[in-house]
């Protein structure tokens, strides 16, 4: 059995002190501990934006 999640962040750390952040993912941990595995992780490619925020595509499989 396969499920598709994709997750969306965003990468703003440059004015902070700690140049370094965490951060989990509630739902892909979710399907983790339920027994699935990433069987691949694709970025989402796109062109510059202000925003910062980026995507990643995370197929699991169980």
């Amino acid at each position: 059995m396969q499920k598709v999640i994709t997750i969306t962040t965003h990468t703003n750390i440059i004015d902070k002190e700690d140049k370094f952040t965490e951060k989990e993912y509630p739902k892909l941990s979710e399907y983790l501990e339920n027994g699935y595995s990433i069987k691949e992780a694709i970025p989402i490619i796109k062109p510059a934006d202000p925003s910062l925020r980026y995507a990643i595509t995370f197929i699991l499989e169980k």
